[in-house]
């Protein structure tokens, strides 16, 4: 397998467990909404989970310009995104 293939599929792997993970929480988030008891809370609700899924969805637009990237490297860059990809 090529550096560009391994970098490809280590970076499209994390794309999908960002993924899966805004997935997950948006779906505790209904769970959860479905459950309160007054607009406060549900408000509170919102506030909580708004916040962690903006930031899975930065690290998943991350990805996916990395991946893009990737794509287009030149060999060093392959290199320089793979010795990225190691140490995280």
């Amino acid at each position: 397998m090529s550096i560009r293939e391994s970098v490809t599929r280590t970076i499209e792997t994390k794309i999908d467990e960002l993924q899966k993970s805004i997935d997950a929480e948006k779906a505790e988030a209904d769970r959860k909404m479905a459950e309160a008891e007054n607009q406060r809370a549900k408000a509170d609700i919102q506030d909580e989970f708004r916040s962690h899924i903006e930031t899975l969805q930065g690290k998943l637009d991350d990805a996916k310009k990395s991946l893009n990237d990737a794509r287009d490297a030149s060999a060093d860059k392959l290199q320089e995104l793979s010795n990225s990809l190691s140490s995280s």
